[in-house]
């Protein structure tokens, strides 16, 4: 069994996320997210590039942006002749506001009774 050696510890959450580089902007939302990083859920692949991310943690609390650089691309698998991708960040640059509101926002969600939290995404989750 391989040691976890994550900095910061993750929550499975469903945010909806937008990233950007030089040649797309896509959609999709997080499975699971640190303030460190996060995985998601997405229609398009990725490589390994730095990306512009912007999170939303809540309706009320404004987006969070950060820099992030792809650190792993895999397909998901698909839903009704649409492929899905997971797609590993890790945060370069972060606010310390952005990275704080996503650590308080985890913190709240592991005190709470176990819910689905979820804002309503944009797309078709695969089944």
């Amino acid at each position: 069994m391989q040691k976890e050696s994550r900095k910061h510890p993750r929550a499975k959450v469903v945010w909806p996320i937008i990233m950007e580089n030089s040649r797309n902007i896509i959609s999709g939302e997080t499975q699971d997210i640190s303030a460190g990083g996060a995985y998601m859920r997405c229609r398009n692949p990725l490589k390994p590039v730095k990306v512009s991310m912007y999170v939303s943690v809540s309706l009320l609390s404004p987006r969070i942006r950060a820099m992030a650089v792809v650190v792993r691309s895999d397909v998901l698998g698909s839903a009704n002749g649409v492929e899905y991708y997971g797609i590993g960040v890790r945060f370069v640059a972060i606010s310390d506001e952005g990275r704080e509101l996503i650590s308080l926002e985890l913190q709240d969600i592991k005190l709470s009774p176990p819910t689905t939290t979820s804002v309503s995404p944009t797309h078709q989750p695969p089944p």
